[in-house]
C-alpha cells in the first residue's frame, strides 16, 4: 500500500535528520511546506482557465556555535537534501552570533482534523459546471452587466510538517474551496465593478447566490455614486477591509519589532493604548476559525493569547528566541516556512464583542467604508498615520442614505483605537474566516470629498 502525504512528509523529515546526524550536525530543524491548487475560470460561457499546481519545498535551519544557517530545496532527492544541509551549515558560519535562537523540544502530533479536511471532494466536471454557472449567472441576472472579468472556482490544500533534532515531529493539513466573481456594470458612459468571494471547507456549502448578488448589488450602487462633503464622520469599515488595515499595523504586537525598536508600543506593556472596551485575542482553536494549526513553527503546542485586554497592551507575539531575549514567557506564536526565517504571527484574530446593539447603530448617521485603494502606500505603521482613497455608503437611522466614491479618508490609527463611539454586541467574520470582530464605529475620521 502506498504511503499517504503525512507518512511521506515524516519519512523525508526523518531521512533529513538522519543525514544531518551522519554529517555531524547536531542542532537542526526541518520544515516541509506545500500546497496543491486547482482553479477554473470562465469567460463568455466558455472555460478560459483550467489550472492545477503543486508546490512544495524542504527547508532546514542549522544552529552551530550560536550562529543560524538556512537553506531549502524543492528537489527531495537524497543528494539535494544532503547539499541543503551542507549549505545551511556553511551559511551559519557567516551569520552573526544569535545567543537566543535554539533548536528546542516540542511535541509529536499528526493533526488530522476532520473539520478542516472534509471528505467530500468534487470531481472536475462538478467544478467546471459551477464555474460556468457562476460566470453566466452574473451576466444573466443583470442586463447592464457587461462581463465578470474576475471569476472562478478554486480548491486549495495546504500541508505543513516540522521535525527537529530534539524529537519534534508534527504534521498538519487543511483544505478549502473558494467561489468568486466580479460584476462589471455599464450604464451609458458610466461603469462600476465590484468583486466578492465566498470560502468554505466543504465545496457543497459555497454560497453562489451571495457571491453573485453582492457583486451585482454593490457595482450597481456605485454607478451613480458621487463624493460626499468634506468633513469629520463616524466611520465603520467593512470587515475584510478592516482586517487588511489592522494587518498593516500588526508590528504593534511584534516582539521582534519591540527588540529592534521599530514597534511604537515597545514600552507600553501593561499600559492603556486603546479604548478600554477593546480586547484582542489570538485563538488557534476558535470555533469557526480557518487558521487552526495546533502547533507553531517550532513544533510547540499553541495556546490562546490575549494581546490587548480592556485597552491595555497585554503581551507581544513571541517565538522562543524573542521571549528569551526580552526575558518574557514564550506564548508559542512562532512561524517559519521552508524558505523563511523564524518569526511570529497570529492565527485566528478575535476582537471581543462589546455591548452596543443594532438599534444603537441604527440610531446614528455614519459612514461605512467598503473599498479602499493604496493600502500599502497610504499607511504609515510606525506613526499610525493613514490616508486612503475609499468608496462606501452613508447610513442614517438604519437606512442607506446613499453611496459615495472617490473620496479620501485620513486619520491616525492609534488615535482611532482610542476614540470609539460604539462596539457591537455580535461578532462578524472575514471572508477567509480568520478575523472575527464586532461592528465598530470609530469617531470623527476626516473624509475629504466635495
Amino acid at each position: 500500500m502506498s504511503k499517504n502525504k503525512t507518512e511521506l512528509q515524516k519519512d523525508y523529515i526523518n531521512r533529513t535528520l538522519n543525514m544531518a546526524k551522519d554529517m555531524g550536525i547536531d542542532n537542526v530543524d526541518v520544515i516541509i511546506s506545500g500546497s496543491e491548487s486547482f482553479s477554473l475560470k470562465a469567460e463568455q460561457g466558455e472555460l478560459s482557465e483550467y489550472k492545477k499546481s503543486n508546490t512544495g519545498a524542504l527547508g532546514v535551519r542549522v544552529i552551530k556555535d550560536q550562529r543560524v544557517g538556512l537553506s531549502f530545496t524543492e528537489d527531495l532527492s537524497d543528494e539535494a537534501i544532503r547539499t541543503t544541509l551542507y549549505n545551511a551549515s556553511q551559511n551559519s558560519k557567516f551569520s552573526k552570533i544569535d545567543e537566543y535562537q535554539m533548536i528546542e523540544e516540542g511535541i509529536t502530533l499528526d493533526d488530522a482534523n476532520p473539520s478542516v479536511n472534509v471528505d467530500h471532494a468534487p470531481d472536475a466536471n462538478e467544478m467546471i459546471e459551477k464555474s460556468l454557472y457562476l460566470e453566466a449567472e452574473v451576466r444573466r441576472r443583470d442586463e447592464n452587466c457587461q462581463s465578470a472579468p474576475y471569476n472562478g472556482i478554486a480548491e486549495g490544500v495546504s500541508n505543513f510538517a516540522i521535525g527537529n533534532s530534539k524529537g519534534v515531529l508534527c504534521t498538519h493539513q487543511s483544505k478549502a474551496y473558494t467561489a468568486y466573481t466580479s460584476a462589471l456594470i455599464k450604464k451609458g458612459d458610466k461603469n462600476a465593478m465590484h468583486y466578492f468571494a465566498d470560502t468554505k471547507r466543504d465545496f457543497r456549502n459555497l454560497d453562489y447566490d451571495k457571491v453573485i448578488n453582492t457583486s451585482l448589488e454593490v457595482a450597481n450602487n456605485f454607478i451613480d455614486a458621487k463624493q460626499i462633503k468634506t468633513g469629520d464622520y463616524d466611520v465603520n469599515f467593512e470587515i475584510d477591509l478592516f482586517d487588511s488595515i489592522l494587518s498593516s499595523f500588526m508590528l504593534l504586537f511584534s516582539a521582534r519589532a519591540a527588540i529592534d525598536k521599530s514597534n511604537p508600543w515597545r514600552d507600553k506593556l501593561g499600559e492603556l493604548v486603546a479604548d478600554s472596551r477593546l480586547t484582542f485575542k489570538d485563538d488557534p482553536f476558535y470555533v469557526g476559525g480557518y487558521s487552526v494549526c495546533p502547533f507553531d513553527g517550532e513544533g510547540k503546542k499553541k495556546q490562546v493569547n490575549t494581546l490587548l485586554e480592556n485597552g491595555k497592551l497585554a503581551q507581544f507575539l513571541h517565538n522562543s528566541a524573542t521571549a528569551k531575549e526580552l526575558g518574557l514567557a514564550n506564548n508559542f506564536c512562532a512561524t517559519r516556512g521552508a524558505k523563511s526565517a523564524l518569526g511570529a504571527t497570529t492565527s485566528n484574530f478575535i476582537i471581543e464583542a462589546g455591548t452596543n446593539t443594532k438599534d444603537e447603530f441604527n440610531s446614528r448617521r455614519y459612514v461605512e467604508i467598503l473599498t479602499a485603494q493604496g493600502l500599502h502606500s497610504g499607511i504609515r505603521p510606525i506613526s499610525g498615520e493613514f490616508s486612503l482613497g475609499v468608496s462606501g455608503r452613508v447610513w442614517n437611522n438604519g437606512e442607506i442614505e446613499g453611496y459615495f466614491k472617490d473620496v479620501t479618508v485620513s486619520g491616525n490609527f492609534f488615535k482611532m483605537l482610542s476614540e470609539i463611539e460604539l462596539i457591537g454586541d455580535k461578532l462578524e467574520e472575514s471572508s477567509d474566516h480568520s478575523f472575527f470582530t464586532p461592528k465598530i464605529l470609530f469617531k470623527d475620521l476626516m473624509i475629504a470629498g466635495s
